[in-house]
Parts: C-alpha cells; structure tokens; sequence
C-alpha cells in the first residue's frame, strides 16, 4: 500500500493544478453562481465533478485513450463543446444588452417544481461543459495516463475516484460558494451587464478556440 501513496500525491497535485486553472468549467460555475442562487452555483459544480469522475472512469479503462485516436469522434466532441459554449455565451452577451433584464443562464421561480428543473439544468450545464472539453480528454489521456500505474490493486482505483471527484467538487463548490455571497451579489447587481457581457464573450472566445483547434 505505501507503494501506491506516492502516486495518489502526483495525481492529487498535478489534479489540482489542473482544476484551478480558469477555463470553461471556471466561467460557467461563476456565471451560474452570480447569476443565481447558492445552489445552482453547487449544482453546477457537483455536475463538473460527474463530468470530471466519469472522465476518469474512461482513462482508467482505457476508453480515454482510443477515443483520442479516432479523430471523427474526438473532433465531434470538440465540436459539441465549442457550439456549447458559443450558445451559452451569445446567450449572456445578448441578455446583457437588454436595460432592466435580470440575467440568468438558469432562471429561478418560487415554484418547487421550477426550481428543482433549474438545479438538475445546473447540473447537467457543468457535467456537459466538462464532458465537451477536449482539453479534459487530453489531461485524462495523457497526463493522468502517464501517473496512473499499471494493475493497480482494486482499491486504488476506487480511492483515486474518490479524491479526483472530492477535489473537484470541493474546488469548484468553493468557487460557486465564494461568487454567491450575500456581498458578492450585491456587486454584482450593480454591475450585472458588463459582468455578463464580460462572462459572455469570455466563453464565445473560448468556443471559437475549441473550434478553431485542429
């Protein structure tokens, strides 16, 4: 067992410098979290974190791997994900241009039912947004690929899903908490439309780069 410490570490860390560095994940998380509640800001990081274990599950079983070499499918990915966050953020630059519209990828209406809607829609918005990320698939099939040891014992990979899915739940879960503070809302109320216009482009930009990609 203590041979297999050392490799959980180099995972953990070269994991977590991967999870806070901004990109999609991070755009989406925050514009949820801003432009809602608490909990749809959490929803949305609990569905990144389904996207980032299920990528996990499929670099540890080797899927990961073949997926990257059949170009059709790995570029439809690519292509789903670029279209994605292309919509997502015309969505929050066009909304942002309309004086007095709140902006909400998700709206949130007292209705039970409504708002159990909204947070399995922040759910499935994170999951899909780490799921249509090529670069997920190249961190999974090439870095994690690389620290990840040949026949490990069946605990290891049970213990591995489990610190990769409480990493990134635990990171993007703060990120989601952090922007849906009490003083955050308030800042951002006052400067909604710049800050959805911002978020927007942010995540046009990012699409059009995906896409872009060969």
């Amino acid at each position: 067992m203590h041979h297999y410490l050392p490799i959980l570490l180099q995972i953990a860390i070269v994991y977590l410098i991967a999870l806070v560095s901004p990109g999609p994940n991070f755009f989406m998380i925050t514009q949820l979290s801003l432009a809602g509640r608490r909990g749809l800001g959490a929803a949305s990081a609990l569905g990144v974190g389904t996207g980032s274990t299920i990528w996990a599950s499929l670099a540890m079983l080797g899927f990961a791997t073949v997926l990257q070499r059949i170009d059709w499918l790995y570029n439809g990915i690519r292509i789903a994900g670029a279209i994605y966050l292309v919509w997502f953020g015309i969505k929050l630059v066009h909304a942002s241009a309309k004086r007095g519209e709140a902006v909400a990828a998700i709206s949130v209406e007292p209705s039970p039912a409504y708002e159990h809607g909204a947070y399995f829609r922040a759910w499935r918005s994170g999951m899909l947004t780490c799921l249509t990320n090529p670069k997920s698939c190249a961190f999974w099939t090439s870095i994690f690929a690389t620290l990840f040891p040949a026949h490990p014992p069946l605990w290891f990979y049970g213990i591995a899903l489990a610190m990769i899915a409480s990493m990134s739940v635990g990171w993007y879960g703060s990120v989601a908490l952090m922007f849906a503070t009490e003083r955050t809302q308030r800042g951002y109320r006052r400067l909604r439309r710049p800050i959805d216009g911002l978020c927007g482009a942010v995540l046009v930009g990012l699409g059009a780069k995906l896409a872009a990609e060969s």
